[in-house]
This record gives structure tokens, sequence and C-alpha cells, in this order.
């Protein structure tokens, strides 16, 4: 398929030089489907937590495909704790990767240097917020539940002196 930049929208030259559109490549060589076992699942969540992302974890030959990985927690609620613990735990993982940045970072360096490393920093940092978001995030919020995120509790007492007329409840 070939197309033309139209002639108001472009210059002279332009419109004499045609581009050929491609689509993007379609995945023709299909993975072979992978069946959930536990061990794997296991392997995958210890890759996550440590930063890896979790496109790079399922491209592996011997991996499921991101859809087949997110069909399993669809189909086995009781895997989310873990994936969503190995989340939060990630971010710790950047955490140290953005130490060792710093620490690499040289003592003398160019204004460019210096804006690729707070590019990076700012990069992980965003990560990191995203990921563990009350340890990590910007925005401090003030929680008013109770115990494990419940509602708070309260309890009234209401002392009665039968001695005393005025203690009488109403």
């Amino acid at each position: 398929m070939r197309w033309r930049v139209h002639a108001c929208l472009s210059s002279p030259v332009a419109t004499l030089t045609t581009t050929p559109i491609t689509a993007m490549p379609r995945e023709t060589d299909r993975k072979r489907p992978i069946t959930f076992s536990q061990k794997l699942f296991d392997e995958m969540m210890e890759d996550l937590m440590l930063g890896r992302p979790l496109h790079e974890i399922c491209s592996g030959t011997q991996r499921p495909t991101l859809r087949s990985f997110y069909r399993w927690l669809h189909k086995n609620p009781a895997l989310l704790p873990c994936y969503r613990q190995a989340r939060d735990l990630s971010a710790d993982s950047l955490e140290s990767t953005i130490l060792s940045h710093i620490m690499a970072m040289p003592e003398a360096a160019d204004t460019a240097t210096v804006n690729l490393h707070k590019l990076r920093f700012d990069m992980l940092r965003w990560v990191m917020a995203r990921r563990a978001p009350k340890r990590y995030g910007e925005r401090q919020t003030v929680e008013h539940t109770g115990q494990d995120g419940g509602p708070i509790h309260t309890i009234r007492r209401l002392i009665i002196d039968p001695a005393a007329p005025d203690t009488r409840p109403q």
C-alpha cells in the first residue's frame, strides 16, 4: 500500500515522494501453549520480585504468553495475592537499582551524563511509585480505618451510679 501526502499539507518535494506503509508484523511463530504449574508460576514470581518486567518474563520459550498468564490469574484468583506481593516487592529491587545507578555516577560528569542519570532516576522512581504506592508514592493520605482496613469499632460505656439521682439513662 502506498500513500501520498496531501498537497496542502506538504512541500512540492514531499508530493513527489511516496513512502510505503507497512503494518506491524504479525506473530507468525506462535508459542506452544504452556500449561499451568505451581513451580513455573513461583519461578515467574521470583523473576518479578527481582524487578524484571512481566512482558520480559513471559517472552521466554518455556513461559506462557502475557495473555495466558493473565488467564491463569483470572481462572485461579488464589494466585492474585502472590502476584500482588511480587509486584510490591519488585519496587524494592528497583530501589536497589537506583542506588547502584547513584554509586556508578562519575564524580565529574558533563551535563548530558547528569541529565541521563536524572532521567533514569525519575523513570525508576515513577515505576516504584506505581508498584508500591503506599511506600514510594508521592501522595500522603491519612486513612481512618480499623484493623486490616476494616471499619473503626467504637465501644461506648455508660456507668450508672444508683446512688446518684442524675445518672439514670433517659
